[in-house]
């Protein structure tokens, strides 16, 4: 107990600001009675409300941030429909959509890439913090041709103040301290955003950490986290609509990578990872064409992963900047909304120390246009359509195969209608055909990676992937706040690329074992084709309403089927899952309690090994303390797997010596004026 007091005093002296605009309506962490409209702004340049856009897109709220626990921007996704995350331990965890990872799934915040390297390792962390977040957007399946080809999986875009070009007027304040009952977690920091006439500021600070967890069987040695990070920026906001910001970043890690206490190991591998990221953004109204849009971000990544036995292993560098121009156009004709846009990206990656032949340095520059045209047919019914060509160059090179300088030209479309027979609810339907060069760790990668114990080799003849895919649902949203969705997807990929294990091993240096008795399993980046299928559903609905409050359900269920051609599943596929739970909500208090179980995985790529089913009993309580001009006090409690199961990730490389934290119970403290 002395020891939880000592932790908590810090985080509970930290304050966390954000712009009151943001959450105008709401009493502190969450007001369950106020219904906001929603809005996306993932799925083309201009915001829409989910009913409008033919794709799937989630949601992750300011609130549903601060009291979801983790550590990266993977955990506060990880629950939702169709979406799970790498899992490789409490500091890197990576979003997975539909089964699809790592170059698939593009991570952007304010729309620009995040340049890490979590792409090429499940090991790597993403350094966008939650904390930082107002709402997380997540866009599954193809139409996301705005953000590249690597991201024929999905995109998630994290939405923060960081060049704050759209706060309002005035000071804003929000504070929170949290902690919890496994690993200690605990969480404070502070954010600022001011704007007087033109001129907009913005400044943050954040700082979280977390010991071993326990898993119900024992401490899980080597999973702690602790990190920190913080942000300026200024803006100037001109008459019209027009508006320029420049922003800087800072984020630093430090994290352990699990491993299983029976191996006797007495040598911790631990990962240290900087970033500095500078992002700037610019819209312009433009007589004709309505507003010329530029966003370009600037970063400077890296981590060092390390043993305390024989100390640096790896030094993984990058060094990235991308830029897009967009030029708005009027309404016209049919055409409701419409863009034309440019891409430029340019990254130098490289991995030096004892492990430097994991990957040589490679550099990879690609140049995109796009176009994005809405059709209003009729009031109930539009059409969206979308191209996109990039030109894409991949030097690198191996001790085998000499220098490459591989050039890729994909070329991608998408259609997609949607038709609203009711103002609240709307029918989509979208086609694509999209393509996806290769990245430099599938064309080029001949070593160890020690975090992952895993000793790899690609190839540099690796053609496009092309994933020809068709999806179709339903969306429900009404003014009392109930919503419901159910989307059915298939795709089909030509020349799909992953790793796949051989179920032989290597040591460091390359000497070959035809078992696991090597130090590293052996692991090729082969092209297969493929096939992808599944199911997702979710709802949120009220039943009916006593005098204390209202009374609701929620459930949700997501199931992928992922195979080969002529070569059985796909690897690290997650499993069916299915949950729900009742809720209880007024002004003053929001209670729930409900279920997830997610189901035995025996539907194994090679190598794998059955991963067994489990179900987490959760419940949280949300109450609003005070409210008035001197501004709001909420407090939450979270209770996760509260029957101590226990449980494995089957997508992580590391399910088979990993378990998931056992019960947890977490408070957090919230302040708003």
């Amino acid at each position: 107990m002395k020891r939880l007091i000592l932790t908590l005093a810090p985080a509970c002296a930290s304050i966390l600001l954000i712009p009151s605009s943001v959450l105008a309506g709401e009493a502190g962490i969450i007001n369950p009675m106020a219904v906001p409209e929603t809005v996306v702004i993932t799925a083309s340049p201009f915001a829409q409300n989910p009913l409008d856009v033919a794709a799937s897109v989630s949601q992750v709220t300011r609130q549903e941030l601060i009291t979801s626990g983790g550590f990266g921007i993977g955990d506060v996704l990880q629950n939702l429909p169709g979406v799970a995350t790498t899992g490789f331990s409490t500091g890197a965890n990576r979003p997975v959509i539909r089964g699809l990872s790592s170059t698939r799934v593009k991570v952007t915040e304010n729309g620009i890439g995040g340049h890490d390297t979590s792409d090429v390792g499940d090991d790597h962390a993403v350094p966008i913090d939650a904390l930082a977040t107002l709402q997380v957007e997540v866009l599954r399946g193809p139409a996301t041709l705005r953000y590249g080809s690597q991201a024929i999986g999905g995109v998630v875009n994290a939405v923060n103040n960081r060049v704050p070009i759209d706060v309002g007027e005035g000071t804003a304040v929000e504070g929170f301290a949290g902690i919890s009952s496994n690993s200690v977690e605990r969480l404070g920091g502070a954010l600022a955003d001011y704007r007087t006439g033109h001129f907009a500021l913005h400044a943050d600070g954040l700082i979280r950490g977390a010991d071993d967890y326990d898993n119900p069987k024992d401490t899980q040695i080597n999973s702690y986290v602790f990190g920190h990070g913080y942000a300026l920026g200024g803006a100037y906001i001109g008459d019209g609509g027009s508006a320029a910001g420049l922003g800087f970043n800072e984020y630093v890690a430090h994290y352990g990578a699990p491993f299983d206490p029976a191996s006797g190991s007495k040598s911790h591998t631990y990962l240290d990872t900087k970033s500095y990221n500078s992002a700037a953004r610019w819209n312009e109204p433009v007589p004709g064409i309505m507003r010329l849009n530029f966003q370009g971000g600037y970063t400077d990544y890296f981590h060092n992963e390390a043993e305390d036995a024989s100390g640096l292993r790896a030094h993984f560098m990058n060094k990235e900047w991308e830029g897009r121009l967009e030029a708005l156009h009027n309404p016209f004709g049919p055409i409701a909304n419409g863009a034309i846009g440019i891409q430029y990206d340019n990254r130098d990656f490289a991995v030096s120390g004892p492990e430097s032949d994991y990957l040589h340095p490679t550099k990879t520059q690609s140049i995109g246009t796009y176009i994005f045209e809405e059709f209003k047919i009729t009031d109930q019914f539009s059409i969206q359509g979308a191209a996109r060509i990039e030109w894409t160059s991949i030097k690198g090179d191996t001790d085998a195969l000499g220098s490459f300088d591989r050039r890729f030209t994909p070329l991608s479309f998408a259609v997609g209608a949607v038709y609203k027979p009711l103002t609240d609810t709307s029918l989509f339907i979208n086609v694509s055909r999209t393509e996806r060069a290769p990245s430099p760790v599938e064309l080029f990668a001949q070593g160890p990676h020690d975090t992952s114990k895993t000793f790899e080799f690609g190839d540099p003849s690796l053609t496009k992937e092309t994933a020809f895919s068709v999806e179709g649902g339903i969306k429900h949203q009404d003014m009392m706040g109930n919503t419901a969705t159910f989307s059915a997807y298939h795709t089909n990929f030509k020349g799909f690329i992953d790793g796949f294990l051989t179920g032989n091993s290597r040591d460091g240096d390359g000497t070959f074992h035809p078992d696991l008795s090597g130090e590293f399993r052996e692991l090729f980046y082969l092209q297969k084709d493929a096939t992808f299928w599944g199911l997702e559903a979710e709802t949120h609905w009220h039943l009916f309403s006593i005098p204390a409050g209202r009374i609701g359900i929620d459930a949700q269920a997501d199931y992928v089927r992922a195979t080969l051609k002529n070569a059985g599943n796909v690897p690290r596929i997650p499993p069916l899952r299915y949950g729900g739970g009742v809720f209880f909500e007024n002004s003053k208090l929001e209670l729930k309690v409900g279920f997830l179980h997610t189901d035995r995985q025996d539907k194994l790529g090679p190598q794998e090994t059955v991963t067994a089913g489990y179900t987490f009993l959760n419940a949280s309580a949300i109450m609003h303390l005070f409210s008035g001009p001197s501004g709001d006090w909420d407090v939450a409690l979270i209770g996760t797997n509260l029957t101590n199961q226990e449980a494995r990730n089957h997508i992580s490389f590391s399910k088979d010596l990993i378990l998931l934290p056992g019960t947890t119970v977490r408070a957090v403290l919230h302040y708003m004026h």
